[in-house]
């Protein structure tokens, strides 16, 4: 397909951003753009209706029935293993911006940079290279000198909840009673999140959140629902 135009979607779930990006590369050189989608059922049902070549997905977009986030991005990359992915986030969790590089998307953008750079995203990827914003490489940099980060993109969205808490200074019953969960449940969160961190000890997970900030970690933004109610002591 050298020199010919790439089909391109673009799906976010801010219909302001949506326009945005719309009068951005509504006369790009080397892009059709053929379709708009504001959740990944829309997105799916573009793909499945029509030609595309290229997504420009925001990461975040919950409420679609193909969910969001890696869920999305998985899933997308399993159906239509052909169609290059470009993907726009908030995040700076080297671990999850790790994982999503590693889902093997051809264009990771930070979406507080200048949506000017966009054009050029798609200009490198409907090219045939891979893009990445320089902000997210900084941060992915940070990654491979802090490999216990790593780890933490193992961690559930529960499992995360309960040790930011655990190490804020509330008990395992207090977290418990916040939840409203049993405190064995609490417990067994708190113990399977120590092992896949590789902390046997209380000291050593306290050790570990004061070497990569673990409490100022923010769970998996597909799996955000509502904020955590402030920190309280038991």
């Amino acid at each position: 397909m050298h020199g010919q135009k790439r089909n391109l979607v673009i799906a976010d779930d801010h219909p302001v951003v949506l326009l945005g990006i719309q009068s951005i590369l509504q006369d790009h050189p080397k892009v059709n753009l053929i379709g708009t989608a504001l959740n990944s059922t829309e997105l799916f049902a573009l793909l499945n209706s029509a030609r595309v070549d290229m997504v420009l997905t925001d990461y975040a977009m919950p409420g679609g029935a193909y969910g969001d986030g890696l869920e999305m991005l998985d899933r997308l990359k399993s159906r239509f293993p052909d169609v290059a992915l470009i993907v726009l986030t908030v995040l700076t969790n080297p671990a999850l911006l790790s994982k999503i590089v590693q889902l093997g998307v051809h264009g990771l953008l930070n979406k507080g940079s200048d949506l000017n750079e966009i054009p050029l995203a798609i200009s490198r990827v409907a090219d045939g290279y891979k893009y990445l914003s320089n902000s997210l490489t900084a941060m992915l940099a940070i990654q491979s000198t802090r490999p216990d980060v790593d780890k933490i993109a193992l961690l559930s969205k529960k499992e995360l909840e309960v040790l930011r808490l655990y190490l804020g200074g509330m008990s395992v019953q207090a977290i418990a009673d916040h939840f409203r969960r049993s405190g064995k449940t609490i417990s067994n969160q708190k113990r399977m999140g120590m092992q896949k961190l590789a902390c046997a000890n209380d000291a050593e997970l306290f050790l570990l959140n004061s070497q990569v900030g673990l409490t100022n970690i923010a769970p998996p933004e597909q799996e955000h629902k509502t904020p955590l109610l402030p920190l309280i002591a038991d």
